[in-house]
């Protein structure tokens, strides 16, 4: 709030104080400031009007959204993303830009919201799914947390980030099995370089050492040599 909209605000409640509040003015409380968008507020107040005409325009929706995030208007990113969603359906863009702005401001149920309706619009997108698990975390709803990023580990096994994020909630949930067994899928599947660095081996090593995990059933690997056609005959 700038010094000027403070001292408007301190003098209409001395005012109400001092009248005994009779007057309709005082019977509320003051409006929220508008945010100040400094020398963006030209573009911000022009694309709003341009959105009242055209509500599903996606090009204006998202340039409103970048301006609002770069000023720090979190509140009114957050506003123009539930706003176009309700009347134009999800725009990707929009969530991942409500979803940034909310995680950096420390807004989790925001963030979680943005998230989740990411994962809701493309379930498939691993890197959706870890956001939605990393919102989870913050909130402290570790059984959730670590459910949303298996999810996100079986679209995408062998990507190390989220082997470490998915491991880190096994580990605080005491999982050490699933923790082991997520290990052993990253190295079937990450990329040999990956698979045979020194800390993941270290790792998997030491937590198969320490843990006595009841044996898994393994599909047998089919012969790389034998076609697909081959195969399939009797």
């Amino acid at each position: 709030m700038s010094a000027s909209s403070f001292r408007s605000a301190f003098r209409l409640a001395v005012f109400c104080l001092s009248s005994g509040a009779v007057l309709g003015a005082c019977s509320k409380a003051p409006e929220e400031p508008e945010f100040d968008h400094g020398l963006k507020k030209p573009l911000v107040r022009k694309l709003r009007e341009e959105l009242t005409e055209t509500p599903c325009d996606n090009v204006k929706a998202q340039q409103l959204a970048q301006l609002l995030l770069d000023t720090g208007d979190m509140k009114g990113l957050t506003r123009v993303t539930d706003t176009f969603g309700e009347k134009c359906g999800p725009n990707i863009v929009l969530l991942q830009l409500a979803y940034t702005a909310n995680a950096r401001a420390g807004e989790k149920e925001l963030a979680l919201k943005a998230a989740t309706a990411l994962v809701t619009a493309q379930p498939d997108n691993a890197s959706y799914r870890v956001w939605r698990g990393l919102s989870l975390e913050a909130l402290g709803r570790t059984e959730e947390t670590a459910a949303e990023l298996q999810k996100a580990f079986d679209l995408q096994p062998g990507q190390r980030p989220i082997l470490n994020a998915l491991v880190k909630s096994y580990d605080a949930l005491g999982k050490s099995c699933e923790a082991l067994a997520a290990y052993q899928r990253f190295v079937e599947n990450a990329k040999p370089s990956e698979a045979k660095s020194a800390e993941v081996q270290e790792q998997l090593q030491e937590r198969a050492a320490k843990t006595s995990c009841p044996a898994q059933e393994t599909a047998a690997t089919p012969d790389a040599s034998v076609t697909p056609e081959a195969a399939a005959k009797p």
